[in-house]
């Protein structure tokens, strides 16, 4: 008796806390995103705008991209700005002690974006928190990728995410900021058809047309120093995959650390170890997915500055990472390794024949130790010319500048 009294109340139980979820999941969610909504136009709607405040909002959340480069042009200049930039998560820094702070998505967040005149992000950060745009507002788009080889995201996957970024893309954006011809079109037919695009290059990039001796000693003394790692005049690899949306699990594609290594070696002389940087994605599973590795295998994943480490390293290797297109203006040698080619090529596709650029893609450790081994810095450094003129790029080291420049006219406008 007692037993069919329990199962009684029991069901009750399940079925009232059933509806609960239920009203939860269908009504009242729906009235939080919508009030939610509501405030966020609100706010935009009524803020007054800082003619002297410029916020920057870097996907990744650290000091980096080309948010910070323009940063960077902005101090220099030691324009009147009031500069905000946005962190996400545990960022670490550091940053410059000019700079005012708010932490992504929250309610400072929110009125920091209202209340400037410029924004400039290099993602969909805004987007995506559903931030609105005030009629007096200028909001610019610098990306974070350069000549990619891949097809940017949603471009080839979600199409219910493609679709919404696209039309408030267009919607919100005033300005994107390209190095290319190429990116123009791409551009143009994937996030932003509607919205002017401006050739000034990609503000991050200047500094790999920085080859003077005390700019590549101060970067090199200041990464070592950052991830602990005694300079003994070796050379450095950097390794950085991309994200694979359907294989996250295996960081390292089953490369051969100790064959690279010695073949790096056998071809361009010199000690070389390995600087390992996950997809920031992925940074915090690196230390466990690369604990047991070679003391000559650094994690670099949680160094803030792609651009830095570019400088830095001697060579480099990435499946279909956009960096190595940034790369390429040094003339550095760079490779590419993949294990899942075929299954990348239909998961998201690729801009490039890579037969029109200077990439040798292996598919197996032994084509890339042979890519090594068969490496031609003349081959290689002609085919760079040849793809940035197919690419239309203008990056000459100076697109912070012109950036600037055109931020100063938006500002007193």
């Amino acid at each position: 008796m007692f037993r069919i009294v329990e199962i009684f109340f029991r069901t009750i139980h399940v079925g009232v806390r059933g509806i609960r979820l239920l009203v939860q999941g269908t009504l009242t969610s729906r009235a939080d995103a919508w009030l939610s909504k509501l405030g966020k136009r609100l706010l935009a709607n009524r803020a007054e705008v800082d003619d002297s405040s410029i916020v920057l909002v870097a996907m990744q959340g650290e000091y980096t991209c080309n948010p910070k480069y323009i940063a960077e042009e902005i101090l220099r200049r030691k324009l009147p700005y009031r500069i905000t930039w946005a962190l996400r998560g545990p960022s670490v820094g550091p940053f410059p002690g000019q700079f005012h702070f708010v932490q992504h998505n929250s309610p400072d967040f929110f009125r920091a974006i209202a209340g400037a005149k410029v924004v400039v992000q290099n993602g969909h950060s805004i987007q995506r928190a559903e931030a609105q745009k005030g009629s007096s507002q200028y909001w610019l788009q610098t990306w974070h990728g350069s000549l990619g080889l891949k097809k940017l995201e949603g471009a080839g996957g979600d199409a219910k995410f493609y679709k919404r970024m696209r039309e408030l893309d267009n919607k919100q954006t005033d300005l994107v900021l390209t190095n290319s011809t190429f990116e123009d079109e791409v551009f143009t037919n994937t996030y932003w058809s509607r919205v002017p695009k401006l050739r000034l290059g990609h503000a991050r990039n200047d500094i790999l047309f920085d080859r003077s001796k005390q700019t590549t000693k101060e970067l090199r003394r200041k990464i070592l120093d950052r991830l602990g790692i005694v300079d003994t005049g070796q050379k450095f690899l950097l390794y950085a995959p991309t994200h694979d949306d359907n294989n996250d699990s295996v960081p390292l594609s089953g490369i051969d650390i100790a064959g690279v290594r010695q073949a790096l070696a056998k071809k361009f002389g010199g000690n070389w170890e390995f600087l390992i940087r996950t997809h920031n994605t992925s940074k915090r599973q690196s230390d466990a997915w690369l604990a047991g590795l070679p003391a000559y295998c650094h994690n670099a994943s949680f160094y803030p500055d792609m651009q830095e480490l570019l400088v830095l390293a001697d060579a480099g290797i990435t499946d279909y990472s956009s960096w190595v297109c940034d790369y390429i203006l040094t003339n550095k040698p760079s490779f590419l390794f993949s294990t899942n080619f075929d299954a990348y090529t239909e998961q998201r596709g690729f801009y490039h024949d890579f037969a029109d650029t200077p990439f040798t893609m292996a598919t197996t450790n032994r084509g890339l130790l042979d890519n090594i081994e068969q490496f031609d810095q003349a081959v290689y450094g002609r085919k760079i010319s040849e793809f940035l003129k197919m690419c239309g790029s203008i990056d000459d080291g100076k697109a912070a500048s012109r950036i600037v420049d055109k931020i100063e006219e938006l500002m007193a406008s």
